[in-house]
């Protein structure tokens, strides 16, 4: 495994966290004032907003036209509890999901409202988040894993996508994992700065093991990992970048700890992830954390159950899956401008 630490680059990643603190943009529900999301008037006021959603749906031609109208709105793609409440619905029931193996060596293993990805190598496990507590560890996680004919004594790494100060929907199973399992967590040093000393008491938060940088490769037996930086959500989210196979053919796959884009600089982040390093790595897939985020999990997760054999609805194939990335920007750039931001 490749492991860099240097003081510059906790430096930068420090100041990056400040800056958005102080924007007030840094993670849902903001924070001095600024909003995140620009309101309904704001969005359908501003020219160039207009402007970049209509390129947007060029973009998207008529195959990417459903995702295209997910991210083109004032707050963007939406977890399905948020989505629902927005909408007045009733929450939906929070039930274990049948574990799913969506790749040869990628397991959806969660619930209705979140869930990990466990990623199978010749040499053990590597775990992407730990869900909300002890509790979910051991009855969701593990159990899944079991149920999956997966080991949870070869789970060699926890890498944690981001973290919130008080909360603890992705992290709060990483104790109980590292002390169970011995399994070594990383997560980005400035998330784990925020979130540790506000941790619940109830639900406290592992220390972490290694630090995640932007770039990072974590190698597992035959797996190599590529870690990549997507602040906005959380100043410390980082995403994922997975080798995977289907069938025995290779993919690639990216696994977005979260996708909001509430300042320039996040956008730019966004940006540059995608044409240095999906874009050239041929990714044609998008995971998440909370199903339903980006596309449709749960019916995709049903499809794949009942066919395994047949098309996997999250391959897009790099060409159409470079235009769904161009979209996100585009839909992002939209945002930003009917917020007043500067796009570029």
């Amino acid at each position: 495994m490749s492991y860099v630490r240097t003081a510059s680059v906790v430096l930068s990643l420090v100041a990056l966290a400040v800056h958005l603190d102080a924007q007030g943009r840094g993670g849902r529900g903001g924070g001095r004032g600024a909003p995140e999301t620009p309101t309904e008037q704001q969005w359908s006021s501003n020219g160039e907003t207009r402007e970049r959603v209509a390129a947007a749906m060029t973009i998207a031609g008529s195959d990417l036209l459903p995702q295209a109208k997910m991210f083109c709105t004032p707050t963007g793609p939406q977890r399905m509890a948020v989505a629902r409440q927005a909408a007045g619905l009733p929450p939906m029931p929070n039930v274990v999901v049948e574990p799913t193996r969506v790749f040869d060596n990628m397991w959806w293993i969660g619930m209705t409202s979140q869930n990990v990805w466990a990623i199978t190598t010749s040499d053990g496990i590597i775990l992407l988040d730990t869900m909300n507590s002890a509790e979910e560890a051991r009855d969701v996680i593990v159990a899944g894993m079991k149920k999956a004919g997966l080991d949870p004594a070869r789970i060699r790494y926890i890498v944690i996508g981001h973290g919130h100060p008080g909360q603890s929907d992705h992290t709060g199973g990483a104790l109980h994992l590292q002390k169970t399992y011995g399994a070594r967590v990383v997560m980005n040093p400035i998330d784990a700065k925020l979130v540790l000393p506000s941790q619940r008491p109830d639900r406290p938060l592992a220390v972490p093991d290694l630090d995640a940088f932007h770039g990072q490769k974590l190698t597992l037996g035959d797996t190599t990992l590529t870690l990549v930086h997507t602040p906005g959500h959380t100043p410390g989210t980082m995403g994922v970048i997975v080798p995977v196979k289907l069938r025995g053919a290779s993919h690639t796959a990216i696994v977005l700890a979260a996708t909001q884009l509430p300042t320039r600089e996040s956008l730019l982040q966004f940006e540059r992830v995608f044409n240095e390093f999906a874009k050239p790595m041929k990714v044609e897939a998008s995971l998440n954390m909370h199903a339903n985020g980006v596309q449709e999990d749960l019916p995709f997760l049903e499809t794949i159950r009942k066919n395994p054999g047949g098309p996997n609805p999250y391959l897009y194939g790099p060409e159409r899956f470079a235009r769904w990335m161009d979209i996100m920007i585009e839909c992002g750039r939209a945002r930003l401008a009917a917020l007043g931001i500067p796009t570029s």
